[in-house]
């Protein structure tokens, strides 16, 4: 198990991601955790994260599309929120339903602002302010002689204030929003974020007098160097409606356009360390408490996982959904069309249902399901017999004994090597073997998960285990149900 640190995703780079890792930088210096040994974990794809156990901070700004592949966590994944900020409350919803498994015992969500905290409370889970990690940035040594203000992108309508001696010793600086090299994630561009931003803060604790900005993410670092920074929000109707200012305007006021005229332009470098303090040293108390947690738990699972990837259920009456789900969806009607879409995470529109096995188990299974699924637009039957290939449905199957007189379509029996043409998001494979956990089955269920990579209860669906979901013993009684019987 080890210790994380969140990447960014973009061809954009917002520098200010890069500015609130550094509170967890100096958390890890603390620990002696190099930066080597950190696995990186791209925020924008968490939910895709398939590395080893790893204990990681989620700081930062959380929006709606970096949230599009977060959810849920992978079980790899140990979070711990530092300095978190989100003022979605779908998203806060998100976070609420996926942190309802093994992860959440005694999980505390540190917030960046107060309307996150609030909003995190509203829907029932446990949150306190921690406030931005970018205040971490090392107080500067000695102060420059030579008076120099630099503008760093200050509202458009605060020009007309600023004092004409001020802006004769004043340098612009470019917009912390920077085109990067790659349109997409790249060890380039967070190389060349990372040297963009040490550039400009090297330049401003070395130079700046003064820092006149509407950035948070710019004042917040050079309060913590110990800079005087005017802080200026460009908003509607004269009032801060950032909720990014809540609760941390106590470390440094922003002037609204109705005080534009009324700011202090000469003032004082503002005294956090004992903040500084608090924050590294909380950063540290959490991410050491998470380690300890679940070192030891996950260090033994992640050695019994990592076995070769092996179908085991003799003996087990095995289920895709437990009998408490099972319980839920009773109470809901749920017919059985919709809890099979329900276990198998698609629309049957969107599917192409693969039938694997030409068998007695799959006359019955094919009988059940294509005969009621939307008279199914995406449909196969592949066998890995070379024997059976190659006959339809109608040649191979008794018509008489079986299907009562009705068509089963003129679908033919397929290689096995169709499964590579399928879009892999639409692909559900039904395994049709008498037994789920020994010969054919098992057989199949290790071809699927080796040869293809593919799970059960993901991308393919062992015919008994759906049946036992649905409490539809089909192997047992042999008798063809309607989709809408018992229902």
């Amino acid at each position: 198990m080890k210790y994380g640190i969140l990447k960014f995703s973009a061809n954009k780079i917002n520098l200010g991601d890069y500015v609130q890792l550094e509170g967890i930088r100096q958390a890890y210096k603390r620990m002696g955790i190099k930066e080597e040994d950190l696995i990186k974990v791209e925020r924008d794809r968490v939910a895709e994260y398939d590395g080893e156990y790893v204990v990681l901070p989620m700081t930062g700004f959380f929006t709606n599309f970096s949230t599009l592949h977060m959810f849920p966590y992978p079980k790899k994944i140990i979070p711990v929120y530092l300095g978190f900020n989100c003022g979605d409350e779908s998203i806060i919803e998100q976070i609420r339903d996926t942190h309802t498994g093994w992860r959440s015992d005694n999980l505390i969500f540190g917030c960046r602002d107060l309307v996150t905290m609030n909003l995190m409370r509203r829907n029932g889970l446990r949150a306190y302010m921690s406030g931005c990690l970018s205040i971490c940035y090392e107080k500067r040594k000695t102060t420059p002689l030579k008076p120099k203000v630099f503008l760093y992108d200050p509202p458009e309508e605060l020009m007309d204030y600023i004092p004409k001696e001020l802006l004769e010793k004043s340098e612009v600086i470019d917009t912390p929003f920077r085109k990067m090299a790659v349109n997409a994630y790249s060890s380039q561009n967070e190389l060349d974020a990372q040297e963009m931003l040490k550039d400009i803060f090297d330049k401003l604790k070395k130079e700046a007098t003064l820092v006149i900005t509407k950035r948070l993410h710019v004042a917040l670092p050079c309060v913590a160097m110990g800079i005087p920074v005017v802080l200026a929000h460009s908003c509607h109707r004269g009032n801060i409606c950032d909720n990014r200012f809540s609760g941390l305007d106590r470390i440094i006021r922003p002037y609204r356009p109705v005080e534009f005229g009324s700011i202090n332009w000469n003032p004082e470098p503002i005294d956090i360390e004992w903040l500084k303090e608090y924050t590294i040293n909380l950063a540290v108390q959490k991410l050491t408490e998470a380690y300890n947690q679940w070192n030891n738990l996950c260090t033994l699972s992640d050695f019994y996982e990592n076995t070769d990837p092996t179908i085991y259920y003799e003996g087990m009456q095995a289920s895709y959904i437990s009998n408490y789900q099972k319980k839920l969806e009773e109470k809901k009607s749920f017919r059985e069309r919709t809890i099979f879409e329900e276990l198998v995470g698609n629309k049957f529109e969107n599917m192409h249902l693969v039938f694997w096995g030409a068998g007695d188990k799959a006359q019955w299974a094919v009988k059940r399901y294509y005969s009621y699924i939307l008279r199914c637009k995406h449909f196969s039957i592949v066998d890995s017999d070379p024997r059976k290939i190659g006959r339809s449905t109608n040649e191979f199957f008794d018509v008489d004994k079986y299907w009562n007189g009705h068509s089963a379509g003129d679908f033919i029996i397929e290689s096995v090597d169709i499964i590579k043409q399928i879009d892999k998001k639409n692909l559900v494979i039904v395994v049709t073997a008498d037994r789920y956990y020994e010969g054919a089955g098992i057989a199949i269920g290790n071809m699927l998960t080796e040869k293809y990579g593919f799970r059960d209860g993901e991308e393919f669906f062992f015919l008994d285990k759906l049946n036992n979901s649905l409490e539809l013993p089909l192997s047992e009684t042999m008798q063809v149900f309607s989709f809408l019987d018992g229902f």
